[in-house]
């Protein structure tokens, strides 16, 4: 694939996310928290139980030189095997001590995970226009880029290349609700964001901001019934009475 390709992609990729959160500042937010609570739900607790898991082996092998050690002192074991057992014993905890302190940034990196929102839309912010590609723009605002390998279909070559911009990923957004068609006339006389007044500008946000709330109550609402239905007949049933309760507190 040409650089020259690539630069393009690469371009209307920033100019496009960029524009989303120009006008969907408060839905973009929601969506990056969102996407990066279900992705660290599930990386978080594997790395927490790899962590417990290599802290309690650390305490045994920590346990183990102790007796290894009296076992010398007293001349229950030669001192070869000794300084073998101790050789390999030193070698797994220092590979351990490795382990724990990556994991742990795993961890403490998802705990601050909440805030890249907040700095891509300070970076988009710093920019008025992206009319040209170039080296500055590329090292702002992107993490990395894959290309993949070229393949047929159809007779139709096609390479897909993911982007990844920085603080928030690939970025995929949201897809356009169909308008119903309209007469030439009236489509004319349709006025483009930029075309519009800041005050009808802010009603189309607000009205934005309105229909994503519905989606994500829908989606909760959804999650609800689905665990209520999980339950349902075990001790832990979810009761009505219990349900309203819980919305209550919330």
């Amino acid at each position: 694939m040409r650089v020259s390709v690539v630069e393009s992609l690469v371009l209307e990729a920033i100019r496009r996310v960029s524009g989303y959160v120009r006008e969907n500042e408060a839905e973009f937010i929601e969506r990056v928290r969102e996407k990066s609570e279900l992705q660290q739900e599930a990386a978080v607790r594997e790395s927490r139980k790899k962590l417990s898991k290599a802290k309690r082996r650390r305490e045994e092998i920590s346990g183990l030189i102790k007796k290894l050690y009296e076992a010398y002192a007293t001349g229950k074991i030669p001192e070869n095997h000794f300084s073998e057992l101790l050789t390999g014993y030193d070698t797994e905890q220092k590979t351990l001590d490795g382990e724990i302190e990556r994991l742990q940034a795993e961890i403490d990196r998802y705990n601050t995970d909440s805030v890249r929102a907040d700095k891509f839309i300070e970076l988009v912010k710093r920019h008025t226009e992206f009319n040209e590609f170039s080296a500055s723009l590329l090292n702002e605002f992107v993490e990395k880029i894959i290309v993949h390998e070229a393949t047929k279909v159809n007779g139709v070559r096609e390479q897909e290349v993911e982007i990844y911009l920085n603080f928030i990923g690939k970025f995929d957004l949201p897809e356009q609700e169909e308008q119903p068609e309209e007469t030439p006339v009236r489509k004319s006389k349709k006025k483009r964001r930029h075309e519009m007044t800041e005050e009808q500008r802010a009603a189309l946000r607000e009205r934005d901001k309105v229909r994503y709330a519905r989606k994500v109550a829908a989606k909760k609402a959804a999650k609800e019934a689905q665990r209520a239905a999980i339950l349902k007949g075990t001790a832990y049933e979810i009761r009505p009475q219990e349900a309203g309760a819980a919305h209550a507190a919330i």
